[in-house]
């Protein structure tokens, strides 16, 4: 372990992000002695039918807060680096920025870049750890709070803390989960740094798991798999981009499933029983689970119960 000590006090802040996800620790820092004396964010990006240009979640957050804002196309340009550089940051921050950070702006500032990963890391390192959490269902996670190098989220640990994976939370509500979590815990983590400095823990590169990008491939279930593989799909890609079927075919997102039986003797993606009030239920490669909310194709999000009485639903329609 490395022992860093900082004498001064810890105030220069130029916080990275882009996303809802580090919203929440945007407007943890900017209200408290760690306001941000720059932000800086992905660049507007084309979105809907018009591609009007929409700001980045942090960026609107940064301009509700009244915090300069930076948005580079090429955050290692020199030009953003001597913006950067006259500024004198005491320490550089990044939630989720979404770019490859290179050595002279890692360097920059004396206690140079952290960041704040969901994930208690070795453990699912890269571009989907929120999801593959839920895609594993795993019981425990975590945020790790780290130095920043040149391979993708391996620099040593500053600080980690672990808690219990709420059972039913799909993507969007852990996303939300983690995002307060984490914003807590980097404010929590920036009051030690500047009390006592921080000590770096090399991580153990021969137990690191990593996630992938969800490509549009992934998204489809298929039935003839684990009930807990499906369930853990269904979780971590809801509400978006969505677990999807295809009936009468027309694309049917899945969004919310519980386990319900743990054998069948029907063939999978089979329609074996209409629970009333409750939804429909789907044999699996080792069981059975029960559809509690769905997406219809160009309609709303809606009860699995609602579909059924719209849809005509019956048993022993094969989906897939």
């Amino acid at each position: 372990m490395v022992k860093i000590y900082k004498t001064e006090k810890l105030i220069r802040v130029v916080f990275l992000g882009t996303p809802d996800f580090a919203v929440n620790s945007l407007e943890k820092l900017a209200t408290s002695k760690f306001k941000p004396i720059l932000v800086i964010t992905q660049p507007d990006k084309p979105k809907g039918r018009k591609q009007k240009l929409q700001p980045t979640p942090v960026k609107i957050s940064s301009i509700k807060h009244g915090l300069p804002v930076l948005q580079p196309s090429n955050i290692n340009s020199e030009s953003v680096l001597e913006k950067i550089r006259v500024l004198n940051p005491d320490i550089l921050i990044t939630v989720a920025y979404g770019g490859f950070l290179g050595k002279s702006l890692r360097k920059l500032a004396p206690m140079g870049c952290i960041n704040l990963h969901p994930s208690l890391l070795p453990e699912l390192r890269g571009a989907s750890p929120l999801q593959s959490t839920l895609f594993l269902n795993k019981i425990k996670s975590g945020i790790t709070i780290f130095k920043i190098v040149a391979k993708m989220d391996a620099g040593p640990i500053i600080n980690q803390i672990e808690f219990d994976v709420p059972k039913e939370m799909n993507y969007s509500e852990y996303s939300d989960f983690v995002a307060e979590k984490g914003a807590e815990f980097l404010l929590q983590t920036l009051e030690s740094i500047e009390k006592q400095g921080f000590e770096l823990i090399p991580q153990d590169h021969n137990h690191a798991s990593y996630t992938q990008k969800i490509e549009k491939s992934f998204l489809t279930i298929t039935w003839n798999s684990p009930s807990t593989s499906i369930i853990g799909k269904i979780r971590g890609l809801s509400y978006q981009p969505g677990a999807r079927t295809i009936r009468n075919n027309k694309i049917l997102q899945i969004l919310r499933a519980k386990h319900y039986s743990s054998d069948s003797s029907h063939v999978p993606g089979t329609i074996t029983h209409i629970i009333k009030n409750e939804g429909f239920v789907v044999a699996c490669q080792d069981g059975e689970i029960l559809i509690t909310e769905v997406k219809p194709q160009g309609k709303n999000v809606m009860s699995a119960h609602a579909y059924k009485l719209g849809a005509k639903l019956k048993p022993y329609e094969k989906l897939g």
